[in-house]
């Protein structure tokens, strides 16, 4: 599964265009509807209220430079309307969050379902390997609401954010389901992998010292410099390893030790035995 972040890098810039909107990465040049969209009452009601200087000069700063931001511009030409972007929730490592921010001046036109609408779109079809996508509003926006839910958007969650209550929403299609499917099962091969780690991360290993000068000149002499995966503390030097005593570091700095045969000890791509760790 891609993360949203690469995905986001690998295809930025993408203009897309609907029948009265275009969505373009933002500009420094888009620095005014920024201060407007994150400073106005109305459309800051439901989040948070108006943001303040510092924080509106650091996204004028910020979103020209991020992929996924995009300006909302009426298709006839003129100055831009709104925001919509695509960011990584920062809930969830592996999903991606639309969030979405229209002048009030173009309300009550559907600009906002069309410009949502497209982008929903452009993920599912450009970023297939990418991570479900969701979008949070408060509970109370009932206009926000009805707009994801005229996207075929469903209540898949509520959770309670600054102080108020809050749906998540996702596409309630198949191909979202299979994106949900692929999370989730990376996350669960993620915590595999950690308790496979803490498994056999020997008594030896844990209590070697984070100061290699503090090892015996012993130890020094069987210290593996080989490359070691991250989780599953596989070796990947296959010759010259001590017969006894196997010690080197993983890839996350956690030290390893197995104690075994330099077979036991240079696996490639597969966990250690269970009877080679001492």
């Amino acid at each position: 599964m891609e993360s949203v972040e690469a995905a986001l890098a690998r295809l930025w810039p993408v203009v897309v265009e609907t029948e009265r909107v275009i969505l373009r990465p933002v500009t420094h040049q888009d620095a005014a509807v920024i201060r407007m969209v994150l400073t106005d009452p109305q459309v800051r009601a439901f989040l948070g209220g108006p943001a303040s200087k510092a924080r509106v000069a650091a996204k004028q700063r910020e979103y020209p430079t991020t992929p996924g931001v995009w300006a909302v511009a009426p298709g006839a030409g003129g100055e831009a309307i709104g925001i919509v972007s695509i960011t990584g929730d920062s809930r969830c490592t592996g999903r991606a969050e639309i969030s979405y921010q229209l002048l009030p001046s173009a309300w009550g036109q559907g600009l906002g379902r069309e410009a949502v609408g497209a982008v929903v779109d452009w993920w599912t079809n450009k970023a297939p390997a990418g991570g479900p996508l969701i979008a949070v509003t408060q509970e109370r926006n009932i206009v926000s609401r009805r707009l994801l839910e005229s996207l075929g958007m469903t209540v898949l969650d509520t959770l309670l954010e600054f102080g108020e209550p809050q749906c998540l929403y996702t596409p309630g299609s198949a191909e979202t389901a299979l994106r949900w499917a692929r999370l989730l099962r990376a996350q669960h091969d993620e915590v595999e992998r950690w308790r496979g780690a803490q498994a056999r991360a020997t008594a030896v290993g844990r209590t070697l010292p984070e100061d290699l000068s503090a090892l015996s000149p012993e130890q020094m002499d069987r210290l593996c410099p080989a490359r070691h995966g991250a989780h599953g503390r596989i070796c990947a030097r296959e010759k010259e390893h001590a017969p006894d005593l196997h010690l080197g570091r993983a890839a996350d700095g956690d030290w390893i030790a197995w104690m075994g045969t330099a077979d036991q000890a240079c696996l490639v791509n597969q966990p250690p035995p269970r009877s080679a760790p001492y």
